[in-house]
Formats: C-alpha cells, structure tokens, sequence
C-alpha cells in the first residue's frame, strides 16, 4: 500500500508507514550522533567579534572616502 503522492508527500498522516520509518531513522540518527556533535557558541565569540571589527571598518572607510569625495 503506498501512502505517499507523486511528490512524495505523506498522504494518512501520522499513520504511514513510510512517515513513520523516516522519523525512526532521523530518531536513530540523532541519538547515535550521527549529525554531528552541536558546537559550543562561545567558541566562535572570537571570531564574530573579528568579523563585527572588520565590518565597522569597512564601514568608516566608506563613509569617510564619500565624505572626502562628494563633501563641501
């Protein structure tokens, strides 16, 4: 019996067959740590922080050539 349209969306609901043994194998996945580990965020506070420097630089730069450029 299938239970899924041409596009392979579940067509009963909660009851299909097919729905439940994906859900089992993304469970699965997911208690074997097969997704990967989740990463702590702290750990790229550095980084972001780097970045947010650059961007405000970047900025300024901008601004300040605009300024020299077209100012009176």
């Amino acid at each position: 019996m299938n239970c899924c349209n041409d596009i392979g969306t579940c067509t009963q609901g909660r009851d299909c067959p097919v729905r439940k043994q994906r859900a089992k194998e993304a469970n699965d996945a997911y208690m074997s740590g097969g997704w990967g580990k989740v990463t702590d965020p702290y750990d790229d506070v550095a980084d972001t922080f780097k970045a947010l420097i650059l961007v405000i630089a970047v900025t300024a730069t901008v601004t300040l050539l605009a300024f020299f450029i077209w100012g009176k």
